[in-house]
């Protein structure tokens, strides 16, 4: 019995061994990419590598390149899409891989009664079989792959724009905070002088009590507006910090220029980028994933073929005799028509919702656009006309009030027109840079090549 089994044909041994080499044997693409390199994340994966320090914050000016480049190694939000790169690439090398052939062992005609009693007649079958898949099953598995990995580069740049678009945001309140600062600073400087000046008038019998009163209030306020400042200023330097995971800032200023403008284009030319948007970017190759489900939808359809071949032991006759199979399932009933329809049906799914973000891209950029636009005017006419004149009429206000012609409420109200109209000044000018920001976010690009942005 132990012959039977393990001394046979040599070359039939071989051969079905062979078989077995040919068939598992990777593809050709598969061989020319080394296993651990096909599990490398893509050179555009937000991951740092261990041996890499990262990245140190600036101790004292942070420009907004300092800021993204930050953002880039460090932000949390980016780093899973490196471990969702490598999660790809092995499936595409999983896709790539043929079946595993299958090896059988079967026993015939044993424990029977009469001359089947006791093994006596029978019959020991070795036999290796293997699945042949048709209808490029393999090359449309691993095309599905190649597109998974393609929609996940298209939502890692969709979250970095996003990423990057909330880092800028940022730092441009960080900016403006500091403005505010410095005016609240400014204020505070001027109610102190007027104090001073309003305090030497009594004291020479040319001013009231009641002006030395409303001075002490004017400057009372403008140490609640540094104390506010100061908190906005410091709640917007961590917020930007958290960005690339610090809990305490040590920059010391952020180094921008918040009143530069950018000439606004045409919306006409801002209407024919949002086909480059990372958002349509996004749906297309979303689209590209679903054509890839249908190609591997109808493959499907075409039945695999198995066939196989063996040893058979006849014990009864003392001899042994070469078999071989051939099986094909008869798909008289399921065909995958579901799956086919099914994979159709999201692809018209992913149409139509593309369509419906460009529809909603458009409206949305449009109402950026106006409002970019309204603030570049604001900023436009508070610069070249309201503010010279509210700083001419704090200027005359004041050299009245040193030489008696005018009262102090005149100066303080000329004051506090400046503040107001600086304040206004630099809520224009943040509003300008964030929603210019929202617009180069939406179409993935910045307006023009300038250098004016903060």
């Amino acid at each position: 019995m132990n012959r039977i089994l393990f001394v046979g044909n040599l070359s039939l041994a071989g051969l079905i061994f062979g078989l077995a080499g040919c068939i598992t044997k990777p593809p050709a693409e598969n061989r020319a990419q080394p296993r651990t390199a096909a599990l490398n994340p893509p050179a555009d994966a937000s991951i740092r590598p261990e041996s890499v320090a990262p990245m140190r914050e600036p101790s004292g000016a942070l420009t907004l390149r300092d800021a993204l480049a930050l953002a880039l190694t460090e932000n949390p939000e980016l780093a899973p899409f490196a471990w969702q790169a490598r999660v790809n690439e092995a499936r595409i090398l999983q896709a790539g891989l043929r079946p595993n052939p299958e090896l059988g062992l079967q026993l015939e005609d044993v424990l029977g009664t009469g001359n089947f009693s006791g093994g006596q007649e029978a019959q020991i079958t070795l036999q290796l079989s293997q699945v042949i898949e048709l209808g490029g099953k393999r090359a449309a598995r691993t095309e599905l792959a190649s597109q998974a990995r393609n929609v996940t580069k298209s939502e890692y740049e969709l979250k970095r724009v996003e990423v990057l678009g909330d880092v800028t945001q940022r730092f441009i309140q960080v900016v403006a905070n500091q403005h505010a600062l410095d005016l609240a600073l400014t204020n505070r400087q001027l109610a102190e002088d007027a104090l001073r000046t309003v305090q030497e008038r009594v004291t020479a019998g040319k001013g009231s009590a009641l002006e030395e009163r409303k001075a002490q209030v004017a400057l009372a306020r403008g140490e609640l507006l540094v104390e506010g400042a100061r908190h906005e200023l410091d709640a917007a330097r961590k917020k930007l910090a958290a960005s690339w995971r610090s809990s305490r800032p040590v920059f010391e200023r952020a180094e921008a220029d918040l009143f530069a403008r950018k000439p606004v284009p045409n919306f006409e030319e801002f209407a024919s980028r949002i086909s480059k948007s990372p958002e349509i970017a996004r749906w297309v190759s979303e689209k590209k994933l679903r054509e890839a489900e249908i190609k591997l939808a109808d493959a499907r359809r075409v039945p695999n073929v198995t066939v196989g071949g063996g040893i058979r032991r006849l014990q009864g006759f003392d001899d042994q005799a070469l078999i071989f199979g051939f099986s094909m399932p008869l798909q008289l009933f399921d065909r995958n028509q579901g799956g086919a329809a099914e994979a159709r049906a999201l692809l018209g799914r992913t149409e139509a919702e593309q369509r419906a973000a460009e529809v909603r891209l458009g409206i949305v950029l449009l109402g950026l656009y106006e409002e970019m636009a309204h603030d570049a005017h604001v900023m436009e006419g508070l610069q070249e006309q309201v503010l010279p004149k509210g700083e001419d009429a704090l200027t005359i206000s004041r050299d009245g009030f040193a030489q008696g012609r005018f009262s102090y409420l005149e100066v303080l109200d000329a004051q506090r027109t400046l503040f107001d109209i600086k304040q206004e000044y630099i809520q224009a000018a943040t509003s300008y840079h964030q929603f210019l920001v929202e617009l180069e976010r939406l179409i993935g690009q910045p307006i023009e090549s300038g250098d004016a942005q903060p």
